[in-house]
C-alpha cells in the first residue's frame, strides 16, 4: 500500500511538473479516425488511421510489479484537454523525456527515452526499450515519439491490451 501511495504521490508530482511546461494543440486530423494499440506482452505500439496500419513501433510499457504496469483497456488521447509538449523534466527526480502526449487525464504519457539535465538521451534507459521499463507510461524512440506526437491527434482511440496486436 504505501509504494501505491508514493507512486501516485510520484505521479501527480511529474504531471504538475508537466503542465508548468508549454503546452501545444493537436495535430491536424480527426481524432476517431485514428486508433493507437499498445500490446504489453509485445513491446509495440501500432498507429492506424482508418483501419489502415500507419506505424509500427517498439516500445517499453510499465514494470510489471503491480505498482508501475500500464493501465489495460480502452481511453483517448487527451480525452480531458490539450496535454501534449516537446519536453519535460523533474529535478525531483533528475529524469525527463521529449515529445509527450497524455492519457487518463495526463497521468499517463506516450513520451521519448528519458533524458537527462542536459537534454541528451540516458543510454542505459534508452537500451531498454522492447521491455517493460517505466512507471506506466509508454516510452517510444526519439524518433517515433516525434512522430506520435506530430501525427496522432487528440481524441485518437487507445486501446492497451496484453496480448499481441492482430496485424
Amino acid at each position: 500500500m504505501k509504494k501505491h501511495i508514493a507512486f501516485t504521490l510520484m505521479a501527480m508530482a511529474l504531471a504538475a511538473s508537466l503542465f508548468a511546461a508549454d503546452i501545444f494543440a493537436s495535430p491536424a486530423g480527426y481524432g476517431p479516425d485514428w486508433k493507437v494499440v499498445v500490446s504489453i506482452d509485445e513491446q509495440k505500439t501500432y498507429v492506424y488511421k482508418k483501419d489502415a496500419l500507419v506505424r509500427q513501433m517498439v516500445c517499453s510499457t510499465g514494470l510489471i510489479d503491480g505498482d508501475n504496469d500500464t493501465p489495460l483497456g480502452d481511453y483517448i488521447i487527451n480525452e480531458s484537454g490539450q496535454k501534449r509538449g516537446t519536453s519535460f523534466f523533474s529535478k525531483r527526480f533528475n529524469v525527463g523525456a521529449r515529445w509527450w502526449v497524455g492519457f487518463i487525464g495526463g497521468v499517463y504519457l506516450f513520451h521519448s527515452v528519458p533524458i537527462d539535465a542536459a537534454g541528451n538521451v540516458i543510454p542505459a534507459e534508452e537500451a531498454k526499450l522492447g521491455k517493460p521499463a517505466s512507471h506506466g507510461c509508454v516510452r517510444l524512440s526519439m524518433e517515433d515519439a516525434k512522430w506520435f506526437f506530430d501525427t496522432v491527434p487528440d481524441g485518437a482511440k487507445l486501446h492497451i491490451q496484453k496480448e499481441a496486436a492482430a496485424k
